[in-house]
């Protein structure tokens, strides 16, 4: 199997801009094998840069991770690079781009693995892929926020767009996830709060590289279940779910199993995956799936439609939601459970990873740190670990453990045998911590999945004991180009 990382045109409320698509040679987006066959891929670069695929969710070996300067050289343009490894899981997972700001020209891609226990879950499954965009070049989006200036759109009132709020504001009444305990469900709500400040203010929000006005229609049937795949393959944008008159059920988060809870308003940040069942009325008609972006009023989403049904379609101006999504806190996190928790043991290590950022000159950091940098989170090989993740800042951020599953066990002094997850966002002024078995040797990415964020310092590694170091070289990250020449 070969995938392409090619420049291809996107079309978006009417305008031609470049993209980066990886596709195999027919074009489909992506790669879904069974995971009895394993993982076979040959990385074609078509791209005039390098460029460097990571597969994100994936238990695997080390130096297949595709992270460059970290697990392997970039692939230079007209150059291949080969990944081969037995598959352990079963899933919603997806690949994207590591290297220099091609996440945000949508160098993304679903990776579905597949089994005999996944195609069980529903009658059909459909694979949602969220995005942000801007017509703005990522490099100067980049170059705005370290130079303090508000990108277009960005936050409400006037502050510099890398400046979170630290504190007071006025309010403002904005959609909510509450839980309802009478009906053991998630819902929407309204509260009052202050706006949520962003760092990039976007253009739009695509589901499978379309807007709202020009949405997918996804053909069902009367009474037929329904597993929605929903990835968010943005680059900064956390979202709301939003199933509207399709009461639906979590299966599982990052591609892992959880005991399901109903609802029709759920969280993904940023790089999360939610595995969503939902059953088409016998009656049939048309049921719009939304995703809204946090701290907007900006919609993207699929249609679900059953023969016959009127499918209404949006103006560009009716894409926008009556109120602005609320910043994603704990409340659907603090509920999920796992399904095949980790073994009950005590810690071997406890490492504290503090969440930092200095905003005026875009600096954000893990443990007062700003990547590049030698330093590492130490751990041997078998020990079981605790990450404890403070929040410092007033933005939330998703941290991503490459190579391993976490499982979330704390929340805000709260224990619980939460979900594992490959990606946990933790809330402005929380802290959360996971455990995880020190299991896959090696040197391994752990950062926030905020683009901008990872480019501005908020990056270490998991440095195993002993571990093959060869392709570390931290000094090299700045030398990754940010554009497509």
């Amino acid at each position: 199997m070969s995938l392409m990382v090619r420049e291809v045109p996107l079309r978006v409320l009417g305008r031609d801009m470049p993209s980066i698509a990886i596709q195999q040679a027919d074009g489909t987006a992506g790669y879904s094998p069974e995971t009895a066959g394993g993982f076979h891929v040959e990385v074609v670069n078509q791209l005039r840069v390098p460029t460097s695929i990571h597969w994100h969710g994936i238990l695997l070996p080390n130096l297949m991770d595709g992270v460059p300067f970290v697990t392997q050289e970039p692939i230079p343009p007209g150059g291949s690079s080969r990944y081969d490894f037995p598959l352990k899981q079963s899933g919603s997972y997806w690949m994207h781009s590591h290297y220099g700001l091609q996440e945000q020209y949508l160098a993304v891609a679903p990776m579905i693995l597949r089994n005999d226990a996944e195609r069980s879950n529903a009658q059909r499954e459909h694979v949602v892929l969220l995005s942000d965009f801007s017509f703005t070049p990522p490099a100067e989006i980049l170059a705005a926020l370290r130079q303090g200036m508000k990108m277009p759109g960005a936050g409400s009132d006037g502050k510099k767009a890398a400046m979170p709020r630290m504190s007071g504001g006025s309010s403002m009444p904005m959609k909510a996830q509450v839980w309802n305990e009478q009906t053991q469900s998630f819902g929407a709500t309204t509260i009052n709060a202050p706006p949520v400040d962003l760092d990039v203010g976007y253009d739009a929000f695509l589901a499978n590289r379309r807007t709202l006005d020009d949405p997918e229609i996804v053909s069902v049937s009367p009474g037929e279940t329904l597993l929605l795949r929903l990835i968010a393959a943005s680059s900064s944008t956390a979202f709301q779910v939003d199933t509207g008159n399709l009461v639906a059920e979590i299966l599982a988060v990052d591609g892992k199993g959880v005991q399901p809870l109903k609802g029709s308003l759920f969280q993904l940040a940023v790089a999360q995956r939610l595995d969503l069942l939902v059953t088409i009325p016998p009656a049939g008609g048309s049921f719009p799936i939304l995703a809204q972006g946090e701290g907007t009023k900006l919609r993207c989403g699929v249609i679900l439609s059953t023969p016959g049904a009127e499918v209404v379609r949006r103006s560009p101006s009716e894409i926008q939601a009556p109120l602005p999504a609320a910043l994603l806190d704990n409340t659907q996190e603090r509920r999920l459970r796992a399904t095949r928790p980790l073994a009950d043991r005590p810690p071997d290590r406890t490492l504290p990873v503090v969440l930092g950022g200095n905003m005026m000159n875009y600096r954000w950091t893990l443990n007062g740190q700003a990547y590049p940098n030698r330093d590492a989170l130490v751990v041997k090989p078998g020990e079981r670990v605790h990450l404890v993740l403070t929040n410092q800042t007033q933005m939330g951020h998703p941290m991503h453990l490459h190579g391993h599953d976490v499982q979330v066990i704390e929340v805000d002094g709260q224990r619980i045998s939460g979900a594992l997850r490959d990606t946990v966002q933790v809330p402005p002024g929380t802290s959360i911590t996971v455990a995880f078995d020190a299991d896959s040797p090696g040197v391994w990415a752990y950062h926030c999945h905020l683009l901008y964020h990872l480019a501005s310092g908020m990056f270490t590694v998991v440095r195993y004991e002993g571990a093959d170091t060869r392709y570390w070289i931290p000094e090299k990250t700045p030398t990754e180009k940010l554009g497509l020449e």
